[in-house]
């Protein structure tokens, strides 16, 4: 409801105060981020100490709130964790990342795509071609291989050392250009270097005649899950504006889309 004319006649006979306040402690607690005292509590509810104990106590018997490192100070408990995490699970990435993905085709003028890490290959979820006659022949349900593509080298970001040799033993090294890895060195220096700049911008590095811009999306524990990236042909772009327009606007989406996952930066 975006305004009081859209309340019904009854609102305030259907409101429950007690239950507005009880959530709206553990809203308090979740923006203070940091343990609270039972007093700052209250001052910030604008409700007697009393009236906060009362609402502390319950939501401390239901596992909403636990003390705090400090003595007399609470914070958010292991259910209200459980059911933000109970509530991610049930969000599909795509579905999240839809609006957000063509907001940013209309922002940049240029196809937008979200894509994940499955096996050895970068799977594409979800595109949303430009409006103009820049698409890209990137669409959904597209495979490409994740070492050969600088979708991948994002995605690969949170790979060990370890892992990153396990993933190359079932590389096939057959380069797609002259920028395509040879081996597992060079393709870890390749990842190391989007991971240390947060994005990769390819002109040509991927497909000859095409440039891209790709920015990894992270889930509530900060772990790679996803890449939203920008595509198309050479004359797409404004390479001018790569820095000051493009990557700001991909890294602002790929950012939103973490947030709604529950990455917190």
């Amino acid at each position: 409801m975006d305004s009081d004319d859209a309340l019904p006649d009854n609102h305030s006979a259907y409101l429950v105060p007690g239950l507005l306040r009880g959530l709206r402690v553990l809203e308090i607690l979740a923006e203070n981020g940091a343990p609270m005292t039972l007093s700052e509590i209250a001052r910030e509810l604008e409700v007697s100490r009393s009236s906060a104990f009362r609402l502390v106590y319950t939501l401390r018997q239901m596992n909403c709130l636990k003390d705090g490192e400090q003595k007399n100070t609470f914070t958010l408990g292991a259910r209200v964790l459980n059911l933000g995490f109970a509530y991610l699970n049930q969000q599909s990435i795509t579905t999240i990342a839809r609006p957000y993905l063509s907001a940013l085709r209309d922002e940049v003028g240029i196809s937008t795509h979200l894509s994940v890490l499955e096996g050895h290959d970068v799977l594409y979820l979800s595109s949303h071609q430009a409006r103009t006659g820049y698409v890209s022949n990137l669409t959904t349900g597209t495979r490409r291989r994740a070492h050969a593509s600088t979708i991948g080298w994002v995605l690969l970001g949170d790979l060990s050392a370890e892992e990153m040799e396990a993933f190359c033993k079932g590389v096939d090294w057959t380069p797609e250009t002259e920028h395509t890895p040879r081996n597992c060195a060079e393709l870890a220096a390749r990842v190391g270097q989007a991971r240390a700049d947060g994005y990769v911008f390819s002109h040509g590095l991927g497909r000859t005649g095409g440039s891209s811009l790709a920015v990894p999306v992270r889930n509530n524990l900060g772990r790679i899950v996803a890449c939203v990236n920008i595509s198309g042909p050479d004359g797409a772009f404004d390479f001018d504006r790569v820095d000051s327009f493009y990557r700001p606007a991909v890294q602002r989406t790929a950012l939103r889309i973490s947030e709604e996952l529950g990455f917190s930066a």
